[in-house]
């Protein structure tokens, strides 16, 4: 359904490149296999509350403080974002998207593919991934 609407609108608006990207497979393969992409932690959330797998409660949110079960918890932030690609089991951190950016600009997650670095002058932005 989403192919056939994307080639109606490409035909529809024949002057215009319009170009689908697949954010979704991108994150979803840093979750499946974090340390194939440098990371450590696929679906634990660096800032959270929890432990675990996940870090995660949705009853404490990241930099919340609650009472649950009679006892008073905050959920905090890691020492080391740079190795998660969860930051509270919401959003991606900051590593994680530059991942996707880089996922995005090569153009393998696109229909169709588009190398954005091929065909813009991007320049850095003085950010590295640690």
């Amino acid at each position: 359904m989403l192919k056939e609407t994307l080639r109606q609108t490409r035909e529809s608006l024949s002057d215009a490149s319009v170009i689908y990207v697949d954010t979704h497979t991108v994150l979803l393969e840093l979750f499946q296999h974090p340390t194939s992409h440098g990371l450590k932690y696929g679906t634990k959330a660096c800032c959270g509350y929890g432990g675990g797998e996940y870090n995660f409660d949705p009853k404490v949110y990241c930099g919340n403080t609650k009472e649950i079960n009679g006892s008073t918890v905050t959920a905090t932030a890691c020492d080391d974002p740079y190795n998660y690609v969860s930051w509270d089991g919401i959003h991606a951190t900051e590593a994680a998207n530059k991942l996707i950016t880089f996922a995005i600009l090569n153009g393998s997650y696109s229909d169709p593919p588009f190398p954005f670095q091929e065909r813009c002058d991007l320049q850095p932005i003085g950010l590295s991934i640690s």
